[in-house]
């Protein structure tokens, strides 16, 4: 009788000893769930497009230091990130998306008022994808119509006798834009802009360039963050 009841003592924790081993089963069924989940994720980055030639070209960059001794500017060129068709097609929730140098992940994608194909973020964000060519698409953001871009060369060039500065930041100036000639002015409004705002930053500047990689011209429109 002794024994019995031993036995009978030990039941409840035989009971609850094979409870948790139920458990610990539907916990490491659930971890492979998520684990095959995110192995099934994939990452989509834009195309690499690097310029291979900028003599004679207008392109989107950040005008950086002046330097008086070598009489160069320090230019980071960029270049909108592209992405090809059948990879933004494929985008579902939970994959990565590299735009504008930053990571976001996929929440659920759907349509712009436009029509456009759209992402929306796991933060919020809304991401545009717009053709741009046979197999290829750009993105811009939503909240403030911004091109994603990302830095393909850091050149020190020279600035081209009678080089100009046309100056279309101000939105509330009648006229369209104001021009500037001559490097001397163009480096105190350079200074004036980096004191007071984002400087020359490459969202909302381009540089033009002759075939001797010379300046000949920086254009700055007006941007949200400026």
């Amino acid at each position: 009788m002794e024994t019995i009841r031993m036995l009978k003592r030990k039941t409840p924790m035989a009971k609850e000893v094979k409870t948790m081993k139920k458990t610990l089963a539907i916990l490491t069924s659930l971890v492979m769930v998520f684990a095959a989940s995110a192995a099934m994720a994939k990452t989509v980055e834009p195309e690499d497009t690097d310029l291979e030639h900028l003599a004679g070209k207008t392109v989107h960059a950040t005008v950086g230091a002046y330097n008086e001794d070598s009489k160069v500017f320090t230019v980071t060129v960029y270049e909108n990130d592209r992405f090809e068709d059948e990879e933004i097609a494929g985008l579902a929730a939970g994959d990565i998306l590299l735009a504008g140098g930053r990571l976001y992940t996929v929440r659920e994608m759907t349509k712009s008022p436009d029509g456009d194909v759209m992402a929306v973020m796991e933060d919020g964000s809304e991401i545009v994808f717009s053709k741009a060519g046979d197999d290829e698409m750009t993105a811009r953001s939503t909240d403030d119509d911004r091109q994603y871009m990302h830095a393909v060369s850091v050149v020190y060039l020279p600035a081209a006798e009678g080089i100009v500065f046309e100056d279309n930041s101000n939105p509330d100036l009648e006229q369209e834009m104001t021009v500037t000639e001559g490097l001397e002015g163009i480096l105190k409004i350079k200074a004036e802009k980096e004191e007071n705002s984002n400087g020359l930053d490459f969202y909302a500047t381009t540089v033009t360039l002759n075939g001797n990689l010379e300046i000949v011209k920086i254009h700055q429109d007006f941007d949200v963050a400026q």
